[in-house]
């Protein structure tokens, strides 16, 4: 199906060019929206065009309507828009960025209807606040990290794109425009393996790239990495000529990619540091001076350190999707008693590997496996499956027990069975864990008779704290 998505051009598609130009000749300067605030921000902004669409802002302190800012959209694999929005605002500041998290694009929607979303949030933004259109970016969690390529993809209006914990999405077109990508995901993300393929493909088709694997699960980039993605972009917006050249942004991207090297070197993760090396030298190259770390990196890939570790490497990752469909082939077709023995020799392979990428695939693999818990508890929790809800929420809680999902679909589970106090004592759990959801909490239809109980309503503004704490 083909996917179109906002561009700057697409108003004056239906005008003749002497037309366009004469309109262009006429038009006063573009009225921008001087009530939205400062330096704080704003959770929920409604789009003029359809006030059922809304987005989190934050414009910096010393914005200014006279001149033209660049622009991060985020999209949220549960339209918490504000969340990324929240978490990066600090480094917005630091660097005069405005962010955008969309409240509306979340996992699930059909993409027709995505892109109507990334539409309608675009143009609002583009008419209410002076953006730099020549430094568009958007950045995205799971499945918002492939909405977020995806707009890159197809738009062609996008400088670069900051994916956390997915890739690309699949596209019957292909990759249409080139952009600057730069993936972060954590070494126990099940997406990893398919991270990692990603960037080995961007290298061959000549993107300018870089994949930061880190200490995570899957999740959004702590503010510390995503800040190194920010910096990275803005030294190759500065190699493309999109912005001035700034010595003092690059000697702080340099020692960012120094401490992270010299970690790496510590743990002797070969592969990671020289991820890292050849990163650094890619950005530099052309600005500063880049020999002594593409030295490194030579050293290191004729060591048979790396040998090895690049050979192992390549041993797991086809080992890792199989067995990753293999669990996803079993989860319903066997008993909880076999799921607690094969999460049990997971465990103990973790801790038994003998090597450190074995042991994170076996990580990799239990959290796969929460995840195919959440899935298949979610949809028979929808289908009214209450016999397979419990046994499916149970191997769900055994993979994965610290996941508030794994609590907040309990108490969907008890709802339905009519137990409203174990309900609530599995939404305190949740909330404990830190769920942030509170818009999905507030509106399930599973707690309507809950919405006067003084509990609950503790629970909600638990919920509040933890999403306004992010």
């Amino acid at each position: 199906m083909a996917i179109s998505f906002f561009s700057c051009n697409s108003e004056n598609s239906g005008q003749s060019a002497s037309d366009s130009t004469s309109t262009q000749l006429v038009a006063s300067a573009p009225e921008y929206d001087g009530s939205l605030l400062k330096g704080k921000v704003i959770d929920s902004v409604l789009c003029r065009k359809d006030n059922s669409q809304s987005y989190a802002l934050y414009l910096p302190s010393y914005y200014d309507q006279a001149k033209p800012f660049p622009c991060i959209f985020f999209f949220d694999a549960h339209a918490r828009g504000a969340v990324p929005v929240r978490t990066y605002k600090d480094i917005a500041e630091r660097y005069g960025f405005v962010l955008v998290g969309s409240d509306n694009s979340k996992n699930g929607t059909q993409w027709q209807a995505t892109n109507e979303m990334v539409n309608t949030l675009m143009q609002d933004v583009r008419e209410r606040i002076n953006i730099d259109q020549k430094r568009l970016y958007t950045a995205g969690f799971s499945g918002g990290s492939r909405v977020a390529a995806s707009v890159a993809i197809l738009d062609g209006g996008v400088t670069g794109v900051i994916g956390c914990a997915a890739g690309f999405p699949s596209i019957e077109q292909g990759i249409q425009n080139k952009f600057d990508y730069f993936g972060i995901v954590g070494d126990f993300d099940f997406n990893e393996t398919e991270m990692k393929q990603l960037d080995e493909t961007l290298q061959q088709s000549g993107f300018n790239h870089q994949l930061l694997t880190t200490g995570n699960i899957h999740g959004w980039a702590s503010p510390v990495d995503f800040e190194t993605a920010l910096l990275w972009m803005q030294v190759y917006g500065m190699k493309e000529q999109l912005q001035s050249k700034n010595d003092t942004v690059i000697n702080v991207l340099k020692k960012d990619f120094d401490a992270r090297i010299a970690a790496a070197r510590s743990s002797n993760d070969q592969i990671r540091e020289h991820e890292l090396l050849a990163g650094i030298a890619r950005v530099l190259d052309g600005l500063a001076d880049a020999s002594s770390y593409k030295k490194q990196d030579d050293e290191l890939k004729a060591s048979t350190g790396f040998s090895n570790a690049a050979a192992m490497m390549a041993k797991l990752q086809p080992e890792e999707m199989s067995q990753q469909h293999e669990l996803q082939k079993e989860f319903a077709a066997q008993s909880e008693k076999w799921w607690a023995e094969k999460i049990e020799e997971l465990n103990e392979k973790i801790k038994s590997a003998k090597t450190l990428q074995e042991s994170q695939m076996n990580r990799r693999l239990l959290n796969y496996l929460g995840l195919v818990g959440y899935m298949y508890s979610d949809h028979a929790l929808k289908t009214h499956d209450l016999a397979n809800s419990e046994a499916y929420l149970q191997v769900f809680k055994m993979a994965d027990p610290k996941n508030p999902d794994c609590s907040y679909l309990s108490a969907v589970y008890y709802m339905e069975k009519g137990d409203r106090q174990q309900a609530i004592t599995a939404l305190n759990d949740a909330a404990s864990l830190g769920y942030t959801e509170v818009s999905k909490l507030v509106t399930d239809p599973a707690f309507v008779s809950l919405r006067d109980d003084e509990v609950f309503n503790k629970v909600v503004n638990k919920v509040v704290e933890n999403y306004t704490s992010k």
